[in-house]
């Protein structure tokens, strides 16, 4: 037998077996693994894992995971042999997870006896082990050729599926790259989740290596800054440090900017988070004297050329499509009036299939309502999956999450589990009773959406990590990299809407790749499993079946040159007019706003930095924007600390200063009236700002700017979450829901990047748009949320312990850790990035 057809045999047991255990056939699997079939398998296994292309990688993996999963009990010399096929493809850490009794202290397999096995096993290891310190590690082939690509190469690109194990690779790699020579890591990640996760990694690492001269930071100031820290900062939090010095991160050991793909809409007008993660590499790239960067992102093309572009050096590049684990797609299709359960894989030249025979099972084909008929559906569907596995959700809106996980957590059983009931008390303690997910999480069920307090986020996804919560339901928050180890993804229809508007959108075919590598973990789970509840949803009229479903790739291009070639005429003509951002020009006016601060940064060498971005200017139009700055009041330090303000708007503010009158202190009197006499003026004065940082309406009849400010006045004197709602106002789960989304998106976010540039002008030595950032004046409390603590706990902690010498950030992590015994579960987990 040949490779695809051992393949084939396997992949149709899984079909059938999955389809009775989801109960859409009645007949139970009659089809076997024989002693016979095994051993054609073991021998195409052996041929196999001499090859070295990456299509015989991906088959070897398929049959291994399967081989394992559908194994008889009396094949006890199974393993040895499926250690050794891995270990000798290059896929040593994969072997693990088939050895249950494999020993991590010594890096040993269990092969009994089998001395001639281990020795083969050793032998083809040995070439894959890495030493860091005193400690070795066993990494796979291409994490092995990522390591010495590190080392060799000044820029390297890494491409490769999500479960390729190459964040683990990255972060030890930087331990290595500090013990033999110190210096500043700059770890640059999307999301807040991710800062805690790569946070409370680099932690273990340093308290593991005993590197105890290195802090770690997920904010800059440049006061306290060292050349032994490791930065993991969102674009964001990393840009805001060149509003404070000019060159925050001059030597840099290793810069890493995760999930690369976050920078493909830099040129459109509405996507700010591109556009600043751009900046801030193009920044680096014209201050920062880096050693080693790392671009990494899940199925990149020309992942090379792109760092090439961005930071102006030769770049190498790294890639597979070849994952340690196995990932299958099953759909749902419907052909006239008969449903079939399909399985998909890259593997396979045609989907195989089967016919539903209970075809009652099936509800919500084609439809888009969340309805109870539907909802009951999927409830049975997690059933039939098993109590044991851990499923991941998506769904297309926060509102939809909540309704989800309430209605499967109301039909399943009851648990009496002493953690889900700790869970659920800890949250309603510090969120509120009426909050969904207080109920939601005692049945294990939880879900992952933007309107999630940090402090819960956390502790959700360390109940995902502990196996505790085996349900969980989100939004695209989670395909921002965040590692949870799950075993099935459910995903209905591509669509990131109920109700569709023109504005409508979907997933893209990478997205649900992306999202569909989040099933099965390097050294976690063997098998991933994403279940597609309505194929015809994806479908496109000019798509081919075979395409649904493959892993697709994409390449990025980046820079501003093809936009502004776009709208260079109406650029020209703003920046001779002086015109600055509008109503009528928000399509491009990013880019006139981009040109000024640039000329007013470098001056002369402007347009070999524009150059860099793909703007090229003649000495006429470089000219026009000089005459145009020369004019300005306004000084050249205040516009750079301000990169997303127009110069012409901000000197504008400037000439206006004298109507604002700014609160300085918590304790001022009246401080929400002022709050709002402040933003009544920028939303008349100043109304683009004001919509793209805050947004409040003018409602005929309500102060809802005022009732905003209250909040925000709450929010800054660190009144807790419970303490804020505790008025009888939020008296259901919606409102709770939206106010934290306010809170997080509009009033510590939006916020003080709206008044920033004021108090830069009036008040710069003010904290207070800091306060506001933070959540928090006190500076035990912010000192406390500058360590990755969050405001809840910090708050907490602050309340509830004292603590001395909070100036010495070493002293106060020690004293946070003597602390840390003491407190609750919930308590420690928070405090895991200590």
């Amino acid at each position: 037998m040949e490779a695809k057809d051992i393949l084939i045999k396997l992949l149709h047991l899984e079909l059938i077996t999955n389809a009775s255990k989801l109960n859409f056939i009645t007949e139970h699997p009659s089809e076997q693994i024989n002693d016979e079939f095994l051993t054609d398998a073991i021998s195409v296994l052996n041929e196999l894992s001499i090859r070295t292309d990456e299509h015989s990688k991906k088959q070897l993996i398929a049959i291994c995971a399967l081989l394992w999963t559908y194994r008889k009990q009396e094949w006890d010399g199974l393993k040895n042999y499926l250690i050794l096929f891995l270990s000798r493809a290059g896929f040593g850490p994969s072997s693990i997870m088939i050895d249950n009794d494999y020993s991590f202290a010594d890096k040993q397999f269990s092969f009994g006896e089998s001395l001639l096995n281990q020795f083969a096993v050793t032998v083809a290891q040995v070439k894959n082990e890495i030493k860091v310190g005193d400690s070795i590690f066993l990494l796979s082939d291409f994490q092995k050729e990522i390591w010495e690509s590190i080392e060799n190469n000044s820029l390297i690109g890494i491409s490769a599926p999500t479960s390729a194990g190459k964040s683990f690779l990255i972060l030890l790699k930087a331990i290595d790259l500090i013990k033999k020579k110190s210096g500043v890591v700059v770890y640059v990640v999307p999301t807040l989740s991710l800062v805690s996760q790569v946070t409370s990694d680099f932690r273990k690492l340093l308290d593991e290596f005993e590197l105890s001269d290195y802090s770690i930071e997920t904010t800059y100031n440049n006061l306290s800054a060292t050349q032994s820290t490791i930065y993991i900062l969102t674009q964001e939090k990393a840009i805001a440090a060149f509003s404070q010095t000019e060159k925050p991160f001059e030597n840099i050991r290793l810069l890493v900017i995760d999930e690369i793909q976050n920078v493909e809409k830099v040129a459109d007008s509405d996507d700010q988070r591109s556009k600043v993660l751009y900046d801030l590499m193009i920044e680096l790239r014209n201050s920062s004297q880096i050693d080693h960067i790392i671009i990494s992102g899940p199925r990149i093309i020309k992942i090379d050329e792109l760092g090439s572009n961005v930071f102006g050096i030769t770049s190498e590049k790294k890639e597979t499509d070849a994952s340690p684990v196995l990932n299958l797609t099953y759909s749902i299709s419907k052909k006239k009036t008969d449903y079939y359960f399909n399985v998909y894989s890259d593997l396979l030249e045609n989907n195989l299939q089967v016919k539903i025979t209970n075809n009652e099972s099936i509800q919500g084909y084609g439809k888009v309502q969340y309805n109870d008929d539907y909802l009951d559906y999927l409830g049975n569907f997690l059933q039939s999956l098993g109590k044991d596995e851990s499923t991941l959700i998506f769904s297309p809106t926060s509102t939809t999450c909540n309704k989800m996980a309430t209605h499967i957590a109301k039909n399943m059983e009851d648990k009496d589990e002493q953690y889900l009931n700790g869970l659920a008390s800890f949250i309603s303690a510090t969120v509120h009773p009426k909050f969904t997910m207080v109920e939601t999480v005692q049945k294990g069920v939880a879900y992952h959406h933007g309107k999630l307090p940090f402090h819960v986020r956390i502790l959700v996804e360390d109940g995902i990590r502990q196996k505790n919560i085996k349900t969980i339901i989100c939004t695209t928050t989670l395909l921002q990299g965040v590692n949870l180890p799950v075993q099935n993804i459910i995903i209905r229809n591509p669509n990131l809407f109920i109700a569709k508007k023109e504005t409508s959108a979907k997933l893209s075919n990478y997205e649900i790749a992306n999202l569909r590598g989040r099933a099965g973990r390097l050294l976690k789970d063997f098998v991933g499993r994403t279940y597609i509840l309505d194929e015809l949803s994806f479908q496109e009229p000019s798509s081919k079946q075979l395409e649904l479903f493959k892993d697709t790739s994409k390449e990025l291009l980046v820079g501003y040159g093809k936009k502004y070639q776009e709208h260079k005429e109406n650029i020209k003509k703003d920046l001779a007019s002086n015109i600055g951002s509008n109503s009528e020009n928000q399509d491009y006016s990013f880019l006139t706003t981009y040109l000024r601060q640039t000329v007013l940064k470098y001056g002369l060498f402007s347009q070999v930095y524009l150059g860099r971005v793909g703007i090229v200017l003649s000495d006429s139009e470089m000219n026009t924007i000089f005459e145009s700055l020369s004019k300005l009041e306004i000084t050249k330090s205040i516009c750079s600390k301000n990169r997303y303000w127009d110069p012409i708007d901000l000197n504008k503010l400037y000439q206006r200063r004298a109507i604002f009158n700014l609160p300085t202190s918590p304790a001022e009197f009246r401080l929400s009236y002022q709050l709002k006499d402040i933003l009544s003026i920028f939303r008349n004065e100043f109304p683009i700002y004001y919509d793209k940082y805050f947004g409040v309406p003018d409602v005929p009849g309500k102060d809802i700017l005022l009732q905003k400010c209250i909040l925000a006045e709450n929010w800054l004197k660190e009144k807790t979450l419970a303490e804020i709602f505790s008025d009888r106002f939020y008296d259901s789960s919606e409102k709770i829901d939206d106010t934290i989304s306010f809170v997080q998106n509009k009033i510590s976010y939006g916020l003080p990047l709206l008044l920033k540039p004021l108090y830069d002008i009036k008040e710069p030595d003010s904290m207070f748009t800091r306060f506001i950032e933070l959540g928090a004046y006190k500076p035990l409390t912010r000192k406390l949320i500058e360590l990755s603590i969050p405001r809840e706990t910090a708050i907490f902690l602050n309340n509830n312990f004292e603590f001395k010498n909070i100036d010495n950030k070493q002293e106060l992590t020690s004293q946070l850790r003597e602390i840390r015994d003491k407190l609750s579960y919930w308590y420690k987990v928070q405090l895991s990035t200590i």
